[in-house]
């Protein structure tokens, strides 16, 4: 069914959520952000709190104009998925609340489970994602895919590395 699509992370490639879900987390004195169990403890307040995924998503706002590419690569008709980890069923529900109605983006959207890789959702074959985290990428291409690390504060793409989805409009 995914055969030579193009998969994109969503927090931290298309929209800063992950950059406000850690402010938020760090307001709430949750301030090690290598630690897991302070993880676990803001997405159990998070479910206490829907509001807090309101907040978080769909006050976000676009990476370097991702919305705005990945909306001219639908009309490109360019095989493109978002494949998204969740930590809760309404964080799922409010990403594709928000994709859907307030960025009108209407690719196909995969959700990762919590205890859950990329790879084992979608078996990458030789297929491309491209995503923020470096562990993501190389697990990845580990399992047969290809990768490239979506990282908004360098100058220029180089080594594998990508400043903006722009380049796949010129492919």
């Amino acid at each position: 069914m995914m055969d030579d699509y193009i998969f994109i992370d969503f927090d931290g490639v298309i929209l800063d959520s992950e950059e406000r879900m850690l402010q938020r987390k760090y307001e709430l004195g949750l301030r090690d952000h290598e630690n897991k169990s302070e993880f676990d403890k803001y997405f159990e307040y998070a479910n206490l709190n829907p509001e807090e995924w309101d907040y978080i998503i769909r006050g976000a706002n676009s990476i370097n104009d991702s919305v705005e590419i990945i909306k001219e690569l639908e009309q490109m008709k360019t095989k493109i998925a978002i494949l998204t980890k969740i930590h809760t069923l309404y964080e799922m529900k409010v990403k594709i609340e928000d994709l859907r109605e307030n960025r009108n983006i209407m690719c196909p959207v995969l959700f990762v489970p919590p205890g859950s890789k990329k790879y084992q959702v979608i078996i990458p074959n030789n297929q491309l994602l491209i995503d923020d985290s470096e562990k993501n990428i190389r697990e990845w291409i580990e399992n047969g895919g290809s990768g490239l690390i979506f990282d908004s504060t360098i100058d220029k793409n180089a080594h594998g590395r990508v400043r903006s989805l722009e380049f796949l409009i010129k492919r």
